[in-house]
């Protein structure tokens, strides 16, 4: 039988996922953050199976999503970059260990795309994520270049003419 305490984990994380899929990183990057904010333990700790270290505290975890996402927000916000996030929970034993697949579909102006795909395991305590480990990625398409942004700089600085 399933408690309430029990099903926050669940909850939780079906909430944290719809959260971070309607979030649009065109619009604004610090809806990411505020996630951390609601969702992590103040003593998180995040690794992937390519990462030997782990990342360790809201605050640490906050600031590398702030140093990928701020850019990464300009490029999609005025750069032309279609952004597609997709998640998908994957059905698990343990009402603590929750795991969900996830898609990121990247689309310059080119049309060229790039697919990014992988799952994350999160293990919940009292409705806060206090372990997320990410595994199983895989990319499918060439990596974009400025050339795929609307802000594409000339080739040539002989081009480029003061105003």
């Amino acid at each position: 039988m399933k408690t309430l305490a029990a099903d926050g984990g669940v909850s939780a994380e079906r909430a944290l996922n719809t959260a971070i899929i309607n979030a649009d990183i065109t619009r604004s990057f610090e809806e990411y953050l505020a996630l951390v904010d609601q969702y992590y333990a103040e003593d998180v700790e995040v690794s992937t199976e390519t990462s030997p270290e782990p990342v360790v505290g809201r605050d640490r975890l906050k600031s590398i999503l702030f140093g990928f996402l701020g850019p990464f927000h300009m490029i999609a916000e005025i750069g032309g970059l279609w952004v597609t996030l997709r998640g998908a929970s994957i059905p698990s034993d343990s009402i603590d260990e929750q795991h969900s697949e996830w898609t990121l579909e990247l689309i310059g102006v080119t049309g060229r795309r790039l697919t990014s795909t992988w799952c994350a395991r999160r293990i919940w305590k009292q409705s806060r994520v206090v372990s997320e480990y990410h595994y199983a990625h895989s990319q499918e398409g060439e990596a974009l270049s400025f050339d795929d942004l609307w802000i594409a700089a000339p080739r040539d600085p002989d081009m480029v003419k003061p105003s």
